[in-house]
């Protein structure tokens, strides 16, 4: 029977299939958990939703992780930007596609410092790339259709997920894979709610998967 498990085991790693309390990466691990929505119910239907969390963690001891090559990207279709939320490393290029028969424009409002930075116009099929350098919140908008807004998480390490919470259960799953062992410092972004009790530390170990559950709610509960 043990045998038969091993080779069941075996047979789903080499497929690259989920295994319950083990991580992907040989020598790293994995952080898993839901994120619950407390005293507070969110809207998560429409362009402007609030159904993304960023969930990330970061490590204890600061280390230098390479940007991606890979772009990521955002797109304007609709007078919308899709997609509404994203996380990003330091460094990454993303790439705003222009999707609709409008001109388009995009600026940033950085939440940190308040500057702006207008990356300029561009018509239907065309794109314009930009590289983040700086870590923070970037509020992206357009200044041709103001009701446009988007919001680009950017970190200094790759250690990061975007979950969407369920309407009908407030709730939402998470997981990080590829972490490698040691601690690190459990946050979440949300556009509404905040992170209860704060920041929380997660020791992460080679080859398992850690449970953190997470609650968000309003900041006057939040503490």
């Amino acid at each position: 029977m043990k045998n038969l498990l091993y080779q069941l085991l075996l047979a789903a790693l080499a497929w690259g299939l989920s295994v319950p309390g083990l991580a992907q990466e040989a020598g790293t691990g994995a952080v898993s958990g839901v994120i619950r929505v407390e005293k507070a119910r969110v809207k998560t239907t429409g362009a402007k939703s609030f159904k993304e969390v960023v969930v990330f963690l970061k490590p204890l001891v600061p280390g230098k992780y390479l940007p991606p090559d890979a772009h990521a990207v955002m797109d304007q279709k609709g007078l919308v930007f899709i997609p509404h939320v994203i996380a990003i490393q330091k460094g990454t290029t993303v790439d705003f596609l222009n999707s609709d028969h409008d001109r388009h424009n995009v600026y940033f409002l950085y939440d940190d410092t308040g500057d702006t930075l207008d990356i300029g116009t561009w018509g239907p099929g065309q794109s314009v790339s930009q590289t983040f350098e700086k870590t923070g919140l970037v509020i992206t908008l357009c200044q041709f259709h103001l009701e446009m807004a988007a919001y680009i998480l950017v970190l200094d390490h790759p250690f990061f997920t975007v979950s969407e919470i369920d309407a009908e259960n407030m709730s939402a799953a998470y997981e990080i894979k590829g972490l490698p062992p040691g601690n690190y410092e459990l946050g979440a972004w949300h556009k509404k709610l905040k992170l209860k009790g704060g920041k929380v530390e997660v020791a992460v170990a080679a080859g398992q998967t850690t449970a953190a559950d997470i609650v968000i709610t309003r900041a006057k509960y939040a503490k």
